[in-house]
């Protein structure tokens, strides 16, 4: 019997604490067992009982809480064996129509799959357009690049007697095939066409759709490099002037609805137009953007050794985010107008400077380009793969929008879909 009383002093200690804390205590005495035993004990100390009596009272009333615990559920200040909680179900992921968030799991099932044949390579992902926005020419030239990265040793030893020539290109287009072959077996990928003849080969091949939605088209390179240089000087735009961000965005959708965005067709890639609108606000009247030699992306993936000008610098400016001079609308009026003047013939595109001046960049045993663009982190010309037929074309472009915007028409119809003359539709190539 003596046993009890420590049990249920602490009990009673419990209850009081409970009852000196709690918010509504009338509630908690009607609801919690403990305060109404508290309240038992104490009324039975105040009756004219004998100890005996009293002991017995008070077991009594611990005997009937513990009956109303045993067929109750909650769970009451009585020591109880806690069972083992039944395994919470899984509920099915909802469907997301956007498919950037589950970005990251699509590069983990390209690297579970790619793992039996490169153990040690790493995939990453590259978003550079808005997937819910238009669809022309979503497939020629996808919003998505997936990446694997992979040693060039373990490429040499991997693909040993599938190639004839160990060149570094020859290796990549080996391991391209490869993993696309593993995907479309293994994981529900579709192929849909090579580019193999550009800097770095690479595969569009269209990923399984996610619940009721589409399939996502997207490319497949192996140790590419440009998507890493787009990303980066993309993102420190937007740090130094998000109108640079803004602007370049909105020049990629423009290139890809008039489908001159397309290298494979010897049209500009979605990074060399970006290189346009970044050497386009180095020399604008109002600078808005510094020379690459002050941007720390520049500085840290460019094996250049220029050091970085003293008058610019790569820290965000205070005024970025009320900038009241030129709207992005304005500079998209500017950069079309621009170009349409643009002396293509005997003036370079040189963002690292950021500077206006005659073309110096010269390639050994190489025709002559419509235009020059310098590569910011190799030393070659961009532009020479732009055929002339495409550069025509380009420039075509351009002045329509500049008359567009002349003529003081709705910035909406510089974005509309260009229709193929042949496909009569702009959709997919």
């Amino acid at each position: 019997m003596q046993s009890c009383f420590p049990l249920v002093a602490k009990n009673i200690a419990a209850a009081v604490r409970r009852w000196l804390h709690g918010p509504r205590a009338l509630q908690v005495m009607a609801t919690d067992r403990s305060v109404r035993l508290l309240f038992v004990v104490t009324a039975l100390l105040f009756l004219p009982l004998e100890f005996t009596q009293l002991a017995l009272a008070i077991a009594g009333a611990c005997i009937y809480t513990f009956i109303q615990h045993a067929s109750a559920d909650q769970e009451t200040w009585w020591p109880r064996k806690k069972s083992k909680a039944a395994p919470a179900r899984r509920m099915a992921p909802k469907v997301n129509k956007a498919w950037p968030p589950a970005l990251p799991g699509q590069c983990w099932e390209v690297k579970r799959a790619i793992q039996p044949l490169f153990p040690e390579a790493d995939v990453c992902g590259f978003v550079s357009g808005e997937l819910e926005g238009s669809r022309a020419f979503r497939v020629a030239v996808p919003d998505i690049e997936l990446v694997v990265s992979v040693p060039p040793e373990l490429l040499r030893q991997k693909l040993l007697g599938k190639v004839e020539r160990k060149l570094d290109k020859q290796l990549e287009k080996a391991a391209i095939r490869c993993i696309a072959e593993t995907l479309v077996s293994s994981c529900g990928f579709k192929f849909r066409r090579s580019a193999f003849r550009g800097e770095e080969p690479k595969l569009t091949l269209l990923a399984p759709p996610s619940g009721a939605g589409e399939a996502v088209p997207l490319d497949v390179a192996v140790n590419a490099e440009t998507p890493l240089y787009a990303a980066a000087l993309l993102s420190e735009c937007a740090q130094l002037d998000i109108r640079a961000k803004q602007l370049i965005l909105l020049v990629r959708r423009w290139a890809k609805d008039r489908g001159i965005c397309h290298a494979a067709k010897g049209y500009l890639s979605p990074y060399h137009w970006s290189l346009l609108v970044i050497y386009f606000l180095q020399v604008h009247r109002d600078q808005v953007l510094p020379p690459l030699t002050s941007f720390m992306a520049y500085q840290q993936l460019s094996q250049s050794t220029v050091a970085p000008t003293s008058t610019a610098t790569s820290t965000p400016r205070k005024d970025t985010a009320t900038q009241g001079k030129v709207h992005t609308s304005k500079l998209l009026k500017d950069f079309m107008h621009f170009y349409r003047n643009f002396d293509w013939r005997n003036e370079m595109i040189d963002p690292i400077r950021g500077e206006r001046g005659p073309s110096t960049f010269q390639e050994e045993n190489a025709p002559r380009t419509p235009l020059v663009l310098q590569d910011p982190f190799r030393p070659c010309n961009l532009g020479r793969r732009v055929s002339n037929s495409s550069f025509a074309r380009i420039r075509e472009e351009f002045e329509r929008a500049s008359d567009i915007c002349s003529e003081g028409c709705s910035p909406g119809k510089i974005f509309e879909l260009w229709v193929p003359p042949a496909a009569g539709s702009a959709e997919d190539e």
